[in-house]
């Protein structure tokens, strides 16, 4: 791995547990093995370096979206739903990164909100389009009710997403799949055809 990987992995490690404010370069620097100068030649300061991390963030939630859709292609409209709701419930889940995604969504560091929103509007924005797409599908396959409107199945869409994420603050992992499987059950009842 190169240096500027290494520093990146450190920060993101960093950042997700003591968020912004509680990390500095001088931190990184020493977790990597070089002088915090040496920083400088990889990024041209932490907030730069916090910005590419929040970058990726969202650039790994679109994907994990599009390896979902990918993955489940072929499967029934129902399964593919589920599927994608639980992917992008559980990207939490991942060591570091998925602390540093909902940090950095739910507590941007105040002077970076501006640059944060604009990263998290793009990735929203990314993801809309993917998912006016595949609810578009569901009402063309009889799996969805043709009267849920694209806005209405996003925003129920990111509802449930968001409670989960913020979820996994409060409860471990064996009972948050508990009560992913009841979420399941009301949200399919809502948007399920008949």
């Amino acid at each position: 791995m190169n240096t500027r990987d290494r520093l990146k992995q450190i920060g993101l490690s960093l950042f997700a547990r003591h968020g912004y404010e509680g990390t500095t370069l001088a931190q990184i620097a020493t977790a990597a093995g070089i002088k915090k100068p040496s920083i400088y030649n990889h990024f041209d300061s932490k907030a730069a370096l916090f910005l590419e991390l929040s970058r990726d963030a969202d650039n790994d939630m679109v994907a994990l979206i599009d390896a979902s859709l990918a993955q489940q292609a072929d499967a029934p409209f129902e399964q593919r739903l589920r599927d994608l709701l639980q992917q992008c419930a559980t990207f939490a889940y991942r060591e570091h990164q998925g602390v540093f995604y909902k940090r950095f969504l739910l507590f941007p560091p105040q002077e970076l909100v501006i640059e944060v929103e604009a990263i998290t509007e793009q990735g929203e924005s990314r993801i809309d389009r993917r998912l006016v797409e595949f609810v578009q599908e569901g009402r063309r396959m009889g799996a969805l009710r043709t009267t849920l409107t694209d806005d209405h199945f996003i925003a129920a869409f990111y509802c449930v997403v968001d409670g989960l994420l913020s979820e996994t603050f409060m409860y471990e992992k064996r009972e948050l799949e508990r009560r992913f499987e009841g979420v399941w059950s009301v949200f399919w009842a809502g948007v399920k055809a008949g």
